[in-house]
């Protein structure tokens, strides 16, 4: 029979082999492949560095075997193939596993994950270049824009207007666009996927956990200091790039800089409306309904006035005293 500690272990390992196994699935599901790191970051808030490791390792393993199955099974072996089966959830786990690791205890949180972002930026963008000079997939944007818009344009009927209007809906325009939308932000776009299921994983590990203990509540986020004048001068250089109408390569690099501390003070403004609200008493309820449709409004134009107040609000709090103690570093 085994004993007490025995058994305790076996729970374990079994607890970090479903966790690991939970992580693979959902990023070879696809459509929930948005989780993925989740687990692995529970894990590392409620077990620790060890238990993650672990957990992050297990995950590797069967996202790489599955992916290179896939990629064997369907006969592609050209190198771009591969490397987009194979980098993003591998730099992915990577990142996760930078920012529990030991070496950089000592930093604040919001410094490890820009800092693991903007590390994994750089892993990854020898690949979102190799996408942007594909044709192939340029051709696969422009039949996806153009059959998502087929129904559209076939109601224009004639006239100049409808004309000019149909200009603007060009599949070709669309998927160049798109294109240099994701070269200027995709910084800003592994922050929120890091920097969230970070986050995620940690409020979800439970009280007492050390994940739970370093990850504040949002209402209580407020970033360090420094990073202020990180904010200002990465807004500042895309000002310069504007003018001097810079060109891709150093526009990129600044709209990525500008874009990633945006989300971050974003995040920070929408912590001091989550304070309010609860100074205000306003019902749990209607404070998830307000986010909702603030995340929704994105996707009008609208969505401008939020994008704008929610930085500013986070950055302009170490001026005005949102929240008590005074000041964002506070």
């Amino acid at each position: 029979m085994s004993d007490p500690a025995t058994a305790l272990r076996r729970k374990s390992y079994a607890a970090f082999l479903a966790a690991g196994l939970a992580s693979s699935l959902l990023y070879l599901s696809v459509f929930l492949s948005f989780a993925f790191l989740v687990p692995v970051q529970l894990v590392f808030g409620r077990s620790g560095r060890r238990a993650g490791w672990i957990v992050a390792g297990l995950a590797a393993i069967v996202i790489a075997a599955v992916q290179g199955w896939r990629i064997t099974a369907a006969g592609t072996n050209d190198l771009f193939t591969v490397l987009s089966g194979l980098v993003p959830p591998l730099a992915l786990l990577g990142a996760l596993v930078l920012i529990n690791a030991p070496f950089w205890r000592a930093w604040a949180a919001p410094y490890r994950v820009l800092c693991v972002t903007a590390a994994c930026a750089l892993c990854t963008l020898p690949l979102l270049i190799a996408l942007e000079r594909d044709g192939a997939f340029s051709t696969f944007l422009e039949k996806l824009f153009g059959d998502f818009l087929a129904p559209l344009r076939s109601t224009l009927g004639e006239g100049y207007e409808a004309s000019a209007l149909a200009a603007t809906l060009d599949p070709k325009d669309l998927a160049g666009s798109f294109l240099a939308m994701l070269r200027d932000s995709y910084a800003a776009i592994l922050l929120f996927y890091i920097g969230g299921s970070w986050r995620i994983g940690n409020r979800l590990s439970g009280q007492g956990s050390r994940g739970r203990e370093e990850t504040a509540a949002i209402d209580e986020l407020r970033l360090p200091y420094p990073l202020l004048w990180a904010f200002l001068a990465s807004w500042t250089l895309v000002l310069a790039v504007v003018l001097l109408h810079a060109s891709e390569a150093p526009a990129a690099f600044a709209w990525n800089c500008a874009l990633a501390l945006s989300l971050a003070y974003a995040a920070q403004g929408f912590g001091i409306l989550t304070h309010l609200f609860k100074i205000w008493k306003m019902p749990r309820s209607l404070r998830i309904v307000f986010a909702v449709t603030a995340v929704l409004a994105l996707a009008t134009t609208a969505g401008i006035a939020v994008a704008v107040a929610l930085p500013l609000f986070g950055v302009t709090e170490i001026w005005i005293p949102y929240r008590k103690p005074k000041g964002a570093g506070a």
